[in-house]
């Protein structure tokens, strides 16, 4: 069984890649003018899913912190 250690670092391992898919998210909406076209959602689905999933990886990452302090 993981100790508390293992778990805080599992926690803050989360809320780094969450942040750095919501950087991601922001870089494809930077560039996106230079390389869109008319019509196309795509870039911004992408976007849309990196950012959600970058907010969900760090409200994880901080419960598994809290409880594990």
């Amino acid at each position: 069984m993981p100790s508390s250690f293992e778990k805080r670092e599992n926690g803050s391992a989360l809320m780094i890649a969450g942040w750095i898919f919501v950087l991601f998210a922001f870089l494809v909406m930077f560039f996106y003018p230079a390389a869109g076209k008319p019509g196309q959602m795509r870039f911004q689905v992408i976007a849309g899913v990196l950012f959600v999933l970058g907010i969900v990886m760090t409200v994880i990452g901080t419960r598994v912190r809290r409880q594990n302090r």
